[in-house]
């Protein structure tokens, strides 16, 4: 069970690093190309996500990007420590385009969990 972990700081100027992770990690194990550019955007989505709420909450501890391969299945969890109850007008956008991209997606607030199984 291959697996790796990435914190960045609460900003912005972080989110690309974390998509050239993901994506680095995508291919390593051998997602199709069209995966590749879903998880591009899904990892883009969601970080910036996990960011503005800790920018609008003012918490100063790192977001978390970990990747898990277990058998064909691809897992990027996306963890900040915000909690569940904070409101984003902009959270509803976000999520629904990853929901788009993501075949299997579980949103538990602060957790957020992008699931693709790697193509035959």
């Amino acid at each position: 069970m291959p697996q790796a972990t990435l914190s960045i700081p609460p900003s912005v100027e972080h989110v690309r690093l974390a998509r050239l992770v993901a994506v680095a990690a995508a291919r390593r194990v051998g997602l199709s190309d069209e995966q590749i550019d879903d998880v591009r955007l899904a990892v883009g989505e969601g970080v910036t996500r996990a960011v503005q709420r800790h920018l609008a909450e003012h918490v100063a501890q790192d977001v978390s990007l970990g990747m898990i391969e277990i058998d064909d299945e691809f897992t990027i969890v996306i963890t900040d420590h915000v909690g569940s109850a904070v409101p984003e007008t902009d959270d509803g956008i976000a999520l629904a385009l990853i929901r788009a991209l993501v075949p299997d997606v579980e949103d538990a607030g602060a957790v957020l969990s992008l699931r693709w199984v790697r193509s035959a």
